[in-house]
């Protein structure tokens, strides 16, 4: 009996779901006490069994050998009707039967799929109402099942059936009725939160381990001890660090770049895992702070086969970083990422908050979160609207589904602290004065001339690794340009296209140019050292996170000249896009308190509270989020929802006209990622700027793809070299 196109037959695809069951089981190991079913694991067993008993039908069996060229019935329709005639509680029976329904379309498709295979060509052309009691065609389907087959199969696991009924599942009829119905009105009162629970893990847990199985995944993996031993070669950890790996709360550690705060998450991680298994994610918010995090990780850990990567442009990384396999495509590669595989998932705060607004998948997301541990870095640097949903979202997981988080930064403001102590009850670590106190590493000079001509000078007198980061691109490319007869120089910003970023994070991370050049971009999570630094005016917190990319591990002598020098000119374009009221200018008026002394990392705290104004949580929102979040039921699509959750992203992808020929050679030979790769992305609002001046004509518009005539390089990016941008 087959199951698959490729020869594999039905029992050899259930067993290899209830081989990847077995360790399913002992990885998500909090599902049955979140929703109160203390024969949960019984249950998806029983759903995996009979999920695709309906492929033993004639045709499907005629369309696996090639016999013909299609076939429309679904099989779990099938297979559903198999489960009625098993002897169990009837509330259980729904709970199985609701997952094998579900196990590839969700009810509303499953209920258009199942009108329109009820009826005739005619009827359906006509508009005429669907008589299912006259109607035969389920009748005459099921009577093509292989029953005897069935009964042998099922026997092999114990499972006896005396009489096979062929009652529909899909008819509103007894014992089960209206069925559909129940899940697809809008009116939810007739549904209790634990059978909400019982039916979202259910049924994503069937979907989770028939796709995983399908790929060929024999198991989901998990981190072991011996994963962590890197923590063993810390002979001296610091106190801050002893207490994050020893504590089993929720926590939030403040401490200063370089003062190994990743490693602190790591083995508090370990010590969660200690208690109980669960996945793991490490949230980050730049796509160049995730891929070096990656790297970092997956060397600490000794096996990249453990961290997965998720953000939009993961699938650039993965194509360069991950080794592929004997008979491994890419596609399988970029799949793996997402799949519930991987024990570790080191991710954009986005890609875990999409699951709150129900976009499709939601019940597999959930289920990966339930019991997880989430590992929040640089949380400083989100917008007022992904902190406040985050924040959220996060009070929700850890009272839902019993989540814990690991919060870190190096600098937040204490009302942004106290509002995470309140609202998520973490325990706030700070590492010891003698530390802060004994931390001299940066003096910063403030420089009313022009960062130009200060640079120049720096730069043609000192032997030194110098790291420039600039709050535009242009001002960014304006520099580079500058220190043209440079070899030893390098820039990273948003305008390049994901084959050149993925060379440039390389380089940067392997072989950390003299002069690097970049924006926000290179703010966080890089591990990188650097001697001095000149960086335009910007929020304090981004500043003080640049500053801890250089003199990293390193002590500034009390009589040395500044390594950190900020230029006090204010850019209005980049005020006007940075919203938050009166920010820059606190930040200056308080840098002016300390200009040309060495930045006390005790006083830092003062510092940043002296420039910050709180940003009140509106607990409107928090009702309206909440009801959100608990008005996800399964087997539904909440298309509204995901429209809001997309209107949180600002990008447009265009094809630099210089670059549309390689496009058109990589295309022709069937390298379409090769391709995507030289896409550029850009802000909406650049977009629809470039379209006002004639630099994207709509008369150059490729499908999908949209032109911009624009210069490009390899070196600086995007180019805005036109007269309209002077």
């Amino acid at each position: 009996m087959l199951a698959k196109t490729d020869g594999q037959s039905l029992q050899e695809h259930n067993g290899a779901l209830l081989r990847y069951f077995e360790s399913y089981k002992n990885a998500l190991v909090m599902l049955p006490t979140l929703c109160g079913l203390d024969n949960f694991w019984e249950l998806l067993k029983i759903a995996i069994i009979f999920h695709d008993l309906g492929k033993s039908a004639k045709d499907f069996q005629n369309l696996m050998k090639n016999l013909i060229k299609s076939y429309n019935f679904r099989h779990e329709w099938l297979s559903g009707s198999i489960l009625l005639d098993l002897d169990m509680p009837e509330d259980e029976k729904e709970l199985v039967l609701n997952a094998i329904l579900s196990h590839h379309k969700n009810f509303k498709e499953l209920k258009d799929r199942y009108k329109k295979c009820q009826s005739t060509k005619e009827m359906i052309e006509d508009g005429d109402e669907i008589d299912l009691k006259e109607n035969r065609i389920f009748e005459k389907e099921i009577d093509t099942l292989d029953f005897a087959w069935i009964k042998l199969y099922l026997e092999n696991f114990k499972i006896y059936i005396k009489n096979f009924t062929k009652t529909d599942p899909l008819a509103f009829a007894k014992p089960l009725p209206k069925i559909l119905q129940k899940w697809t009105t809008i009116s939810k009162d007739n549904i209790g939160e634990k059978e909400k629970w019982q039916n979202i893990f259910l049924s994503a847990s069937l979907s989770i381990c028939d796709h995983n199985a399908s790929a060929n995944l024999d198991r989901i993996l998990i981190l072991k001890e011996s994963n962590f031993e890197f923590l063993n070669t810390i002979l001296k950890p610091f106190k801050h660090q002893q207490d994050s790996w020893s504590s089993q709360d929720n926590i939030l550690l403040i401490a200063p770049t370089g003062q190994g705060k990743t490693e602190s998450a790591l083995g508090w991680l370990r010590n969660q895992l200690k208690n109980r298994q669960g996945r793991a994610f490490y949230l980050l918010p730049f796509t160049a702070s995730i891929n070096a995090m990656v790297r970092r990780v997956s060397k600490n850990f000794k096996d990249d086969g453990l961290v997965g990567l998720l953000h939009a442009k993961a699938k650039f990384f993965i194509d360069e970083f991950y080794e592929k396999k004997d008979g491994q495509t890419f596609a399988d590669m970029a799949d793996l990422n997402k799949k519930v595989y991987k024990p570790l998932k080191v991710a954009t705060p986005y890609q875990i908050l999409k699951w709150a607004f129900g976009v499709k998948g939601f019940e597999k997301g959930l289920t990966e979160l339930a019991g997880s541990y989430l590992i929040i870095d640089e949380i400083h640097v989100y917008n007022d609207e992904l902190y406040q949903n985050m924040l959220f979202f996060l009070e929700w997981l850890i009272k839902k589904l019993c989540v814990k988080v690991f919060i870190m930064s190096a600098t937040l403001p204490t009302f942004i602290q106290k509002q995470l102590e309140i609202e998520l009850k973490v325990k706030i670590i700070k590492p010891q004065i003698e530390l802060l106190q004994n931390l001299k590493r940066h003096r910063i000079s403030l420089i009313e001339s022009k960062m130009e001509d200060k640079i120049l000078e720096y730069i043609n007198g000192k032997n030194l690794k110098i790291l420039i980061v600039c709050n535009t691109v242009s001002k960014a490319q304006e520099i580079y340009n500058l220190l043209g007869c440079y070899d030893s120089k390098i820039m990273l910003h948003s305008r390049f296209n994901a084959a050149d970023r993925v060379r440039i994070e390389d380089e940067i991370l392997t072989k950390q140019p003299k002069i690097l050049i970049g924006t926000q971009a290179i703010e966080v999570s890089l591990n990188i050292d650097y001697d001095v630094i000149f960086s335009e005016i910007a929020p304090l917190d981004s500043l003080l996170q640049r500053f801890g990319r250089v003199y990293r591990g390193r002590r500034i002598k009390p009589d040395q000249e500044p390594n950190c020098f900020i230029f006090t000119d204010i850019d209005p374009i980049f005020k006007k896009i940075y919203t938050r009221p009166n920010v820059l200018e606190n930040t200056l008026n308080e840098l002016r308190k300390h200009n040309e002394e060495q930045i006390d990392e005790e006083k830092v705290q003062t510092m940043l509270d002296n420039v910050y104004e709180p940003i009140k949580i509106d607990e409107n929102e928090k009702i309206i989020f909440f009801k959100m979040l608990d008005g996800l039921y399964p087997y539904n699509v909440y298309e509204d929802n995901e429209e809001q959750f997309d209107s949180q992203f600002d990008g447009v992808e265009v094809l630099p006209c210089e670059l549309e020929s390689k496009f058109d050679e990589y295309v022709s030979k069937g390298r379409f990622l090769e391709a995507e790769k030289l896409l550029v992305p850009i802000s909406k609002s650049k977009f629809y700027q470039y379209k006002e001046c004639g630099y994207i004509p709509s008369d150059l518009k490729r499908g999908y793809i949209k032109m911009v005539c624009l210069k490009y390089d390899s070196e600086r990016g995007l180019l805005e070299t036109n007269p309209c941008f002077d």
